[in-house]
């Protein structure tokens, strides 16, 4: 089963309201009037649906057929009518379309893994956005999981689009946010979601294993660095 489909259901969605990274973001980008938008790795469309408000069009990619059904419910319940979707991993987007966009959108997404990717990226758009972790993201919760597993945080990456851009020359313009947020879960919640991050790192645990870190209400404190790069 695809780990991204079993996290829908629990999975942030669109919100009208945006975020001060959202703000800073589409600040930073200007009009979007009359462009067309690829969002890579879109999942819910927490990004997407904003997209398409601004934009001529949009095009959602997500490995996640669940992730892309909660996208054309949140479009359909908010009268968005110009974002179409595709449900494929990047690789075979970009070996299978031959597509040019004005901008190419991608936010926390583990779509890109290589130099192959980096570079289909790049190319799919005059204008790029990239948003992804900074560093490695805490969590008062998660932390002591992965530590008893011997693992830990798996989405940030070493080696990301910014050292790719960085070794080719590639001008770009950098800003990092600073997030603080927490999360509230019943035991159960948050069981589920410990073990769906194990099961991203290959470690099969089961929630047995996992009781002794749970209260009954789990209060998680997430801290993050995000940085987003614009290039073009």
């Amino acid at each position: 089963m695809n780990l991204w489909n079993k996290k829908a259901k629990s999975y942030a969605r669109y919100s009208s309201n945006l975020n001060e990274i959202q703000k800073t973001t589409f600040a930073k980008l200007g009009s979007l009037q009359g462009k067309s938008v690829v969002d890579i790795g879109c999942g819910s469309g927490v990004w997407t649906l904003h997209l398409a408000q601004k934009a001529k069009d949009v095009l959602g990619i997500d490995s996640s057929s669940a992730m892309l059904e909660i996208l054309q419910e949140d479009a359909t319940t908010h009268a968005i009518s110009n974002v179409k979707t595709l449900n494929l991993d990047f690789e075979s987007f970009y070996n299978n379309h031959n597509m040019k966009f004005d901008l190419a959108f991608l936010s926390m997404s583990p779509a890109l893994q290589n130099e192959k990717d980096y570079q289909a990226f790049l190319n799919l758009a005059p204008k790029k956005v990239y948003l992804g972790w900074a560093s490695r993201r805490k969590s008062s919760f998660l932390d002591p999981i992965f530590e008893h597993f011997n693992t830990h945080f798996k989405g940030f990456y070493e080696e990301d689009l910014q050292g790719f851009l960085n070794a080719q020359n590639i001008p770009y313009e950098v800003e990092i946010f600073n997030e603080t947020r927490v999360v509230k879960r019943d035991k159960e919640s948050a069981i589920e979601n410990a073990l769906w991050h194990l099961s991203m790192n290959g470690v099969n645990a089961n929630k047995q294993e996992l009781e002794s870190f749970a209260k009954d209400e789990v209060e998680e404190i997430i801290e993050a660095k995000i940085k987003l790069l614009i290039v073009g």
